[in-house]
């Protein structure tokens, strides 16, 4: 009778340490989501620290909840949050660099890596240019005049 209660307590223990673990780790995203400077950075703070924070709380669930069905649930969570985590992630730095935002760096070490120049190195990164404002208004005008 002793074991099983030395047992249950090591599971109650692990799995406090799991939350524990997962908690700090979901705090420091936080953390990092609002002390980084750009979008690219701040979305690699919260993605990866996220996914592990996320996966040690949903294990430190399942040990609390022991062998039930309730555990399963969980771990379909934690798979589906495994996947669509870093695929989500990767949607916004891709919608990101689309608009146009460019990472804040300290150096430019593209230009060295591709061993381009910088300017044209940045004109095959950027998004297509869309009509500005001031030439749809010309046309609008040109159109009125027409009729």
């Amino acid at each position: 009778m002793e074991g099983a209660f030395d047992l249950a307590m090591l599971v109650h223990v692990l799995s406090w340490v799991l939350i524990a673990g997962g908690s700090f780790f979901i705090l420091t995203g936080a953390l990092g989501l609002m002390r980084m400077p750009d979008v690219y950075t701040r979305l690699h703070a919260v993605s990866v620290v996220d996914t592990l924070g996320a996966g040690l709380l949903l294990a430190g669930l399942m040990l609390q909840a022991g062998p039930t069905l309730i555990a399963l649930k969980l771990a379909f969570i934690g798979i589906l949050l495994f996947f669509t985590g870093p695929v989500a992630s990767h949607a916004l730095a891709q919608a990101a660099l689309h608009a146009g935002i460019e990472p804040k760096l300290d150096e430019d070490r593209r230009a060295e890596a591709a061993g381009a120049q910088p300017s044209s190195l940045l004109q095959t990164v950027r998004a297509p240019k869309t009509p500005r404002r001031g030439k749809v208004k010309a046309r609008h005008r040109q159109r009125r005049k027409n009729t």
